[in-house]
């Protein structure tokens, strides 16, 4: 004996509504958090100091001979351009923490030496942290701007 159960549709809620336009995800909305006041700029102009601080170090130990009593040159430029460029646009939020994780990690990966093998692929891994985090800094941005109910 076989039966027919159909239900009728139920109204949708603000929860199911909630839920279904949060294409977000937990993370970017934990991050898009604002920091109170002029917080936000000096972190921010902080990390640009640090920045041109490792760049100019690793500038004049290039430029001496003694590359090896810094950190490489390349990976300060792109990872302080990177890291300084997404605080300066995030400056209000702490979003960009995940970028500067991974500048962190790329730079120790790049000064530490592996085999070969390990050594690239985990050179793309941080890297691909960083931005990573450039891309959930953008979104943590857009949706701090938007209002919230």
């Amino acid at each position: 004996m076989s039966s027919t159960h159909v239900t009728a549709p139920r109204p949708a809620s603000a929860d199911d509504e909630a839920v279904a336009g949060d294409e977000n995800g937990s993370l970017v909305r934990s991050l898009s958090a604002t920091l109170p006041g002029p917080l936000g700029k000096a972190i921010a102009t902080v990390v640009v100091l640090v920045s041109l601080v490792f760049f100019v170090w690793s500038l004049v130990a290039t430029w001496s001979g003694n590359e090896h009593s810094a950190l490489p040159l390349f990976q300060v430029t792109v990872a302080g351009t990177i890291v300084s460029l997404n605080a300066l646009y995030a400056y209000r939020t702490f979003s960009y923490v995940i970028t500067l994780i991974g500048a962190v990690l790329w730079l120790w990966v790049s000064v530490t030496p592996f085999a070969p093998f390990w050594q690239v692929l985990l050179q793309g891994v941080t890297f691909t942290i960083m931005v990573a985090g450039v891309v959930y800094s953008a979104a943590a941005v857009q949706l701090s701007k938007k209002p919230r109910f």
